[in-house]
């Protein structure tokens, strides 16, 4: 197995481009902030320039997680957002929490993509908003600016492509496509995996 030599890498990166020490020490600084002062994320994890995590006292974050710069999670008072270890959270995804947001291991969001728990009923003439959940397996690949909605569960080991709105659950193993989203096809998962 490759060991990366992380000075090497880092001194190289120095003598192609020194203004990057500025941006590796404003990435520091975001990721103290999470991990020691609001203390929601775990260790290992990586927090972009940015970012930013409302009611931090909702959220947890897993270990050797990476969220990109301008993430922005929210989670109401009576909600949860969870993201499991290894995750990644690409640039300008939006995750309100204010019903749960539960997202699995390894599970990677493209860029732009939005998590909603929000949802409203027009039945009753009154505008009544609800919140509920939305459910992401491990090892799920959302495209860039996916919408997915509330009440809305993604099996393990999916694919959402880019672009769509998710607004029925998908099963597992399945890539799944479209405004609004529909199943494509279903995939073959090693058993290693």
């Amino acid at each position: 197995m490759y060991k990366l030599d992380k000075t090497g890498y880092f001194l190289s990166v120095l003598r192609r481009n020194p203004s990057e020490l500025l941006r590796i020490v404003r990435i520091g600084w975001c990721t103290f902030k999470h991990r020691y002062l609001k203390r929601c994320v775990g260790p290992g994890t990586i927090v972009g320039t940015g970012t930013q995590i409302i009611n931090s006292a909702n959220v947890r974050i897993g270990a050797k997680c990476l969220l990109q710069d301008s993430v922005y999670i929210r989670a109401g008072t009576e909600g949860r957002v969870t993201i499991g270890d290894r995750a990644a959270i690409n640039s300008f995804c939006r995750i309100f929490g204010h019903g749960s947001v539960e997202i699995g291991v390894d599970t990677q969001i493209g860029p732009g993509s939005l998590i909603t728990t929000t949802d409203h009923d027009y039945g009753s003439g009154n505008l009544e908003t609800r919140f509920g959940t939305v459910v992401i397996g491990k090892r799920v690949w959302i495209g860039a600016n996916v919408t997915i909605v509330s009440g809305v569960t993604i099996g393990d080991y999916s694919v959402i492509g880019a672009g769509s709105v998710v607004t029925k659950s998908i099963e597992s193993k399945t890539i799944a496509v479209g405004v609004p989203a529909r199943p494509l096809r279903k995939i073959e998962v090693s058993p290693a995996e």
